[in-house]
């Protein structure tokens, strides 16, 4: 009963949200999407005015329910067209992705399969015929080029340290694998993603690196005739006189090619520690200088909590392209610092978005699309834009950890797509700058609280005074409100510790929901008080 009662205030949840409306295409218990990099779930299709989204499905039994599920929004009605999606696979599947047929606009889905005692990729099209690939392979995300061949990345399921390339041309045939890597190492884990254009017969493999070494690399592999001929890898290398992060190493690779048939591709970009701090970056070939940072997030771990498996701070990032504007939207899960699941002490995440209008060179308008709560937020994927709308995707993680790895019991989950005007709203010369500077929202810990709460100023709502460690100006006062927008206390000049955090007494302040405000920002963080 408890599992269903939580499951229906998720779904009241999804239709508030901060910036846009929130829909649910489906639900799913598998709370490990993707083991590495965002592959494409997620796609808007002018041909059929709608957006598609594919999960990996499973109803508490993933041993033997797990499957790859589809669901399709419809913008004439509205509606998504299942109410939970449907399985796309007759057999247990999963570790897949989409993308769209360029010439006839149909989707395509891939997944892995058990066969015979091994693993092997399966592609299907929308018509439901099958293309059943070579033994031994896994993790085969797909994408589809302009002459409407199916290119394929995939892993080994013998030899874990290599990564193979194939294709299928004709439909349902598949060419003989290839290793993709070489001369440049392997990746050792499912880290790979590929890209290919949709106006032309371009494709590009990524993969990170796993060296034992401290600083992980990342490479990519560039095909200009749709997989007859590659060009030798190419090392992403991030000039640290470029960055902010001295000792750093690249992942979470997400490419695309825009409508200028120029090479994206976005990251995470972390330091030797591999969480924090971490920053979501965007590389062109065609820019001077090629990397430019979107997003930089430098606040630790609170004391006691982690990010989970196979996390970064900041971390898959994924990238589209307004084809009325040519504007680039990117958006990526960013853990918060102050707020953390307390029966795993694993920090809950957000979706993240931010905009370039000039090809990727600078970044503006970033904003947290979701409101932090009780629930983890992961896994975005950036759809596409159709004329105003920008599609984001993401899981709803009822608790923050992967159940797979022991971190919390089995939930049901909500699928999210979250459609967003652009371009992105101007939030005001003081707002935009204290995000771009200062990366700040308003952040309180714990949430739900008893006694206390948290919150994080920013360094410049700060000032250092000999002799008395630091003080808050009167621009970092607090107001606590309840649900009618009645002010139930405010405090005006609150005391700093030297981590820039104030803590705020509840006494006198009765169970319930409230929103915390601090100094001038517009934004209300929501609290929940359980005396």
């Amino acid at each position: 009963m408890k599992r269903v009662v939580l499951f229906v205030l998720l779904c009241v949840f999804l239709c508030f949200a901060q910036n846009g409306i929130i829909t649910r295409a489906g639900y799913t218990t598998y709370d490990w999407q993707f083991g590495g990099p965002t592959y494409t779930w997620c796609r808007t299709d002018p041909m059929v005015n709608g957006v598609h989204v594919y999960w990996m499905w499973s109803n508490f039994n993933p041993g033997v329910d797990r499957n790859q599920r589809y669901n399709f929004y419809d913008y004439n009605t509205h509606t998504f067209l299942w109410t939970d999606g449907i399985n796309v696979f007759t057999q247990r599947s999963g570790y897949g992705n989409i993308d769209l047929d360029p010439q006839v606009g149909d989707v395509v889905f891939s997944t892995h399969q058990g066969s015979s005692g091994a693993l092997r990729p399966v592609v299907s099209r929308k018509d439901s015929s099958m293309s059943v690939g070579p033994l031994n392979f896994q993790w085969p995300p797909i994408a589809v080029s302009y002459n409407r061949a199916v290119h394929c990345a995939m892993m080994s399921c013998i030899d874990l340290d290599s990564l193979w390339y194939a294709r299928i041309e004709p439909w349902p045939s598949w060419t003989t694998p290839i290793r993709i890597c070489p001369p440049a190492p392997s990746p050792m884990y499912p880290s790979h993603n590929i890209a290919a254009s949709k106006i032309s017969n371009k494709v590009v493999v990524l993969w990170e690196t796993y060296e034992g070494q401290g600083q992980e690399r990342a490479f990519f592999r560039l095909s200009n005739n749709g997989g007859l001929t590659w060009q030798a890898p190419t090392q992403l290398s991030f000039p640290p006189a470029q960055g902010m992060i001295p000792s750093f190493h690249v992942s979470s690779l997400y490419a695309m090619f825009d409508n200028q048939d120029n090479l994206h591709i976005v990251a995470s970009v972390a330091d030797s520690g591999h969480i924090t701090p971490a920053g979501i970056w965007h590389w062109c070939p065609v820019n001077n200088p090629q990397w430019s940072c979107i997003y930089y997030y430098q606040t630790g771990l609170h004391s006691g909590t982690s990010v989970g498996y196979n996390a970064l701070m900041a971390t898959r990032p994924s990238i589209v392209q307004a084809p009325n504007t040519g504007y680039f939207y990117v958006a990526w899960e960013q853990f918060d610092s102050l707020n953390y699941e307390p029966t795993t002490n694993l920090l809950r995440a957000d979706i993240w978005i931010a905009e370039s209008p000039d090809n990727g060179m600078t970044w503006q308008h970033h904003q947290r699309i979701t409101t932090p709560n009780t629930t983890s937020k992961r896994y975005p994927c950036v759809g596409g834009v159709d004329r105003d709308t920008l599609s984001v995707a993401y899981l709803i993680d009822s608790i923050a950890g992967f159940e797979l790895y022991g971190q919390g019991r089995v939930t049901l989950n909500p699928v999210a797509i979250q459609r967003i005007k652009v371009p992105l709203p101007f939030a005001g010369e003081e707002e935009r700058l204290t995000l771009n500077a200062a990366h700040f929202t308003p952040e309180i810990y714990p949430n739900p609280a008893r006694t206390y709460f948290a919150v994080r100023l920013p360094q410049s709502a700060c000032r250092r005074q000999s002799g008395f460690g630091t003080s808050a100006t009167d621009r970092s006062h607090i107001k606590i409100f309840d649900v009618m927008g009645k002010v139930v206390k405010e405090i005006a000049t609150p005391s700093a510790r030297n981590d820039n955090t104030v803590r705020v007494s509840l006494d006198g302040i009765k169970n319930g929901v409230y929103f915390v405000q601090v100094g001038n920002e517009m934004v209300k963080e929501k609290l929940v008080v359980t005396k």
